[in-house]
């Protein structure tokens, strides 16, 4: 009886449950992380510097017929507007909207005078000639619709486009602006500090010279409706 006591033990004993392992989490290897960068975009970087330097405001819209004079309020005395004329506006005299200063200056950089139905401008850009007063819509004008906004909430400088105002956020660059049907191309590039004349116009209507770096704004003026297109020299 003993040795059968013994043997059922043994059969016992090995019929035990083995334990499961567990492993060591200490070697295992964790799964690389991509780095996570907070690097604003070049365009970012373009609209802030354009807050810091021309300010910021919440933009507005007038509407109205002819002629008449719109005032800045004092936190808007740098922008832009965007003027939407009713078709076939141009058959008219004075049509076009431009800028003046608190002292009554013309200033050329802020006139919208344009074939299309729709043109942005920036506008109280150049320190030399004093801060921006009103808009005066030409009495031809019709219809027509202003938004004035911030420099900040302009679209970035595109490689095609219209009568519009741009950021600019690249390098230092020769270009040359044409369009597809003659007309005088204008095209003036501001830091903030003084505008600069590195882009010409020429007889055979395009603009030719150098894009400086930015960050800037610029302002393209054309005579044609054809859209314009940007490339290097």
């Amino acid at each position: 009886m003993l040795a059968a006591a013994t043997a059922a033990a043994v059969i016992l004993s090995g019929c035990q449950a083995q334990q499961p392992i567990t492993p060591d989490s200490s070697s295992a290897t964790a799964p690389p992380t991509s780095a996570q960068t907070d690097e604003p975009t070049a365009q970012e970087s373009a609209q802030a510097w354009a807050d810091e330097t021309f300010g910021t405001f919440e933009a507005f819209t007038v509407t109205g017929s002819g002629a008449e004079k719109i005032v800045f309020p004092d936190d808007a005395k740098s922008g832009f507007y965007t003027i939407t004329w009713a078709p076939d506006h141009y058959a008219n005299e004075q049509s076009g909207a431009q800028v003046y200063g608190e002292d009554g200056t013309y200033h050329e950089a802020g006139m919208a005078d344009y074939v299309g139905d729709s043109a942005s401008v920036a506008y109280g850009l150049d320190p030399s000639v004093g801060p921006a007063g009103w808009i005066a819509v030409g009495p031809g004008a019709g219809e027509w619709s202003i938004t004035v906004s911030p420099v900040s909430a302009l679209p970035a400088l595109p490689e095609t486009g219209g009568y519009d105002a741009y950021l600019y956020a690249g390098d230092e660059q020769p270009v040359v602006f044409s369009t597809l049907n003659s007309g005088r191309l204008n095209v003036r590039q501001f830091n903030g500090i003084d505008p600069t004349d590195s882009i010409l116009p020429q007889q055979d209507f395009t603009a030719v010279g150098t894009l400086l770096a930015g960050p800037s704004v610029v302002n393209v003026q054309l005579e044609s409706v054809s859209p314009w297109t940007r490339s290097t020299n």
